[in-house]
């Protein structure tokens, strides 16, 4: 039996979450994503999250399977299964 776990990472984004680049920032992972969802607020308070030299940051959960197909480099995260953003702004 395969297990699903969630990553929650943070992104640094154009306003429009559509030019992302991932954020040098420790990845949480979780069982569920609910488990993951109640993390949200508290990695957008990060000292990473501040620091962030973009318009917007988002806070992102995300299957273990989206982790691996996102990559680095430039993404356009309204593209990732319509997953719900948190934001710092």
């Amino acid at each position: 039996m395969s297990v699903t776990l969630f990553a929650l990472a943070l992104f640094a984004c154009s306003d429009d979450g559509k030019a992302c680049e991932r954020l040098a920032a420790p990845v949480q992972t979780y069982e569920t994503r609910r488990e993951c969802t109640a993390g949200l607020d508290d990695a957008l308070e990060t000292d990473a999250a501040r620091r962030a030299e973009a318009p917007t940051v988002y806070a992102q959960c995300l299957s273990s399977s989206q982790m691996a197909s996102i990559g680095k480099g430039v993404i356009d995260l309204t593209r990732v299964n319509g997953v719900a953003f948190a934001s710092a702004d």
